[in-house]
């Protein structure tokens, strides 16, 4: 940020939150807060006290006065390099906004453009407390406004009268000087470089967001950290069940298959998607048992730290098992054409009470991804319990849940390969029209993932995976 003479402006540092400056046995200081350290060598008692004064906000003439100038500036500037101080600007004694360098330093990769007075499209603003926080994943600083009347300002961009009124002309020039120099402002790299071009702003935002980062510290503000309990009761392991009488579901002879199955090598190598379906032999009520059965029955339940949790087919993040199944019937043999929920603890269907307009729009809405004319004789629709994930996990939540469908679309895949059946993980599906099937509260339950299901069609009974040209 640079310096603006005989403004009313002050600039404060201080050292991040946590960090510690721990003296080795030869003499040099070395600062610390885990997963971070960096040696500063040897210090002179100025230099000390100055990083002892940087436990509250001192401005350069503040720590100037603990030691000579030269000293006080040289150690801020290294400070500042290694991203271990915080600057705030103050407006006669009030605090207007403060700086936070990336931890490590993350160069920024995207300047500010000729105009300079349009945030990137790659940032955000959010409200944290009493503060807006502007950000970005590319971004070498994010900026924090202690004032409201500078949101204003934002707001405002590239007007004549974008200084908010009550706010020195002079910080409102200090805010766009440090949201330019942090890479937060518009640049013409973000549509003409690939590197930036290609990230829409939600994905890079997710993608930044859910990652462990530096600022992040695992089992405090990241990943199981059990942030809920005692505040929310964790959601059951079991979804509540769905009135109706079950259909019951066959269950397969494990011993035999551990025999007869083919190998896993010839499971994995002939896997493929096949789009096209045999009405005229449609799959059937055992054969649909079998599958959900190889891939989503609970095998066994236990607890983990106040929140119920069980053993699958497949591994889920703590056992937390968020995934719920819900098979949207076209053709099976046995089965009336509807929606149901399959119940993993009691291996049943349960008839979930949808309208036939409702079932048909969420047939629809998926099916775009089997091709012109497709509907599968199965959708598979996984839908996410989010809390079962939230109420333990921090941050990263969402993105478990998301590999959690990788991890089912695969074992879907390798299981209807065994069997002899057609699978085809879709793209597309919309968690509105879920929401209307099944009258559920899409912040509790929503649709993340959608997989086709049903017979082989005749000129695919065979077919090898070299035979086929696309694959999910």
């Amino acid at each position: 940020m640079r310096t603006r003479t005989g403004s009313r402006l002050r600039r404060a540092f201080r050292l991040r939150d946590g960090v510690q400056a721990v003296r080795t046995r030869v003499g040099e200081t070395v600062l610390v807060v885990w997963p971070h350290s960096e040696r500063l060598g040897t210090l002179t008692e100025g230099q000390s006290a100055v990083l002892r004064g940087l436990g509250s906000d001192r401005t350069v003439d503040d720590l100037a006065a603990l030691c000579p100038a030269g000293e006080a500036h040289e150690l801020l500037a290294r400070l500042a390099a290694g991203g271990w101080v915080i600057t705030t600007l103050t407006c006669e004694g009030r605090a207007l906004f403060s700086s936070w360098p990336t931890w490590p330093g993350r160069p920024r990769a995207v300047a500010a453009g000729p105009t300079g007075r349009r945030l990137s499209r790659l940032a955000w603003v959010r409200r944290e407390g009493e503060d807006h926080v502007v950000e970005s994943a590319v971004a070498s600083r994010l900026v924090r406004l202690h004032d409201e009347r500078l949101f204003g300002a934002l707001v405002r961009t590239g007007a004549p009268d974008a200084v908010p009124s009550g706010v020195p002309a002079e910080a409102a020039a200090a805010l766009w000087d440090e949201l330019a120099g942090s890479g937060l402002l518009e640049s013409d790299a973000e549509s003409e470089e690939l590197r930036l071009a290609q990230w829409s702003h939600h994905e890079l935002a997710f993608h930044h967001g859910s990652r462990l980062r530096s600022e992040h510290t695992t089992g405090v503000d990241f990943g199981g950290t059990y942030w809920a309990r005692g505040r929310f009761p964790p959601p059951p392991g079991r979804h509540p069940v769905w009135t109706g009488t079950p259909i019951p579901l066959p269950s397969p002879d494990l011993e035999r298959l551990r025999v007869q199955d083919p190998p896993l090598s010839a499971v994995v190598e002939d896997r493929r998607s096949v789009r096209a379906h045999d009405d005229d032999r449609p799959i059937g009520l055992p054969e649909l048992g079998e599958f959900l059965y190889r891939t989503a029955r609970v095998r066994r339940t236990a607890e983990d730290g106040g929140l119920q949790v069980s053993s699958r087919p497949t591994p889920a993040g703590g056992g937390c098992h968020e995934i719920e199944l819900y098979a949207v019937v076209r053709v099976v043999d046995g089965v009336p054409a509807g929606m149901y929920h399959y119940d993993p603890y009691d291996h049943v269907l349960r008839a979930v009470p949808s309208s036939p307009a409702a079932v048909r729009a969420l047939m629809a809405a998926s099916a775009a991804g089997m091709g012109p004319g497709g509907a599968p004789q199965v959708l598979l629709v996984l839908a996410t319990r989010f809390g079962r994930l939230a109420w333990k996990y921090r941050s990263m939540a969402y993105a478990l849940t998301l590999k959690h469908v990788g991890v089912l679309y695969q074992a879907m895949y390798l299981a209807a390969t065994a069997m002899g059946l057609a699978p085809c993980a879709l793209g597309v599906g919309d968690p509105d029209v879920f929401a209307a099937a099944t009258g559920l509260d899409g912040c509790e339950e929503t649709s993340v993932g959608e997989f086709a299901l049903g017979s082989l069609a005749v000129p695919e009974r065979g077919k090898g995976a070299a035979d086929e040209a696309e694959t999910a």
